[in-house]
């Protein structure tokens, strides 16, 4: 690996480092590939953390989504950064990660057949465990909040607000045009604030502002923005 570092910091030929690792990395260089998981493996695992709410499925869809990446590196044409054709296949992992979670429809039946002190509630819930604030950096009340966000604000806040990401690549990532990542993180920012100013934070409320100043809210947590596509 240290022949494919001190190549990469000695030439003055590579303008785009990774698409020099995804080279190499065709050609059987298995240093490259692991210099590639090496420059890219923290941003993964944050993007993964951040959208699925915990720590052994972000290590899940962080490693479904390199190994997805590595055997298909035939696949990547170039067209976009690697860091862009990379996050959309975790963006996809963690996805498809939140679809299989989701609860199936009870029947009604069997609903009044559930026995308890709780009722029906005592088996809504998945159980899991929320995220480590020590291991991603951000406090519980914005970890709740952003897990309450529709999943296309979560996502489009967590590429930009989050990991630093440019509008522009984190729509490539989505796959959506530019207007709707601007628009959801607006909206996002707007139901986070609220969020944290409900449980105590000294953050404006937009919601309040609004309502103080006689002007309809524009949008809730979960709500799906207009120019979405």
């Amino acid at each position: 690996m240290r022949a494919v570092a001190e190549r990469l910091n000695t030439s003055l030929h590579v303008r785009d480092p990774d698409l020099f690792l995804v080279r190499l990395a065709r050609e059987g260089d298995t240093d490259a590939l692991s210099e590639l998981y090496r420059r890219h493996e923290r941003r993964v695992y944050n993007l993964a953390l951040r959208t699925v709410g915990n720590p052994w499925d972000a290590a899940d869809v962080a490693q479904e989504a390199f190994i997805k990446a590595f055997r298909n590196l035939d696949s990547f044409k170039g067209e976009s950064l690697f860091s862009t054709w990379l996050h959309r296949i975790v963006v996809n992992a963690a996805y498809d990660l939140l679809r299989r979670q989701r609860p199936e429809p009870i029947d009604e039946e069997i609903l009044n057949d559930l026995s308890g002190p709780a009722g029906p509630a005592s088996v809504v819930g998945s159980g899991r465990e929320g995220i480590d604030p020590a291991l991603d950096g951000i406090s519980d009340p914005l970890r709740d909040a952003l897990m309450r966000l529709n999943e296309g604000f979560r996502f489009a806040v967590v590429l930009c607000d989050l990991l630093g990401f440019p509008y522009g690549e984190a729509a490539e990532i989505l796959g959506v045009q530019e207007g709707t990542i601007k628009s959801r993180i607006f909206r996002a920012r707007e139901a986070l604030a609220e969020a944290l100013a409900d449980v105590g934070y000294d953050i404006p409320s937009p919601r309040n502002r609004r309502r103080a100043e006689g002007v309809t809210s524009a949008g809730e947590i979960g709500e799906q923005d207009e120019t979405e596509g």
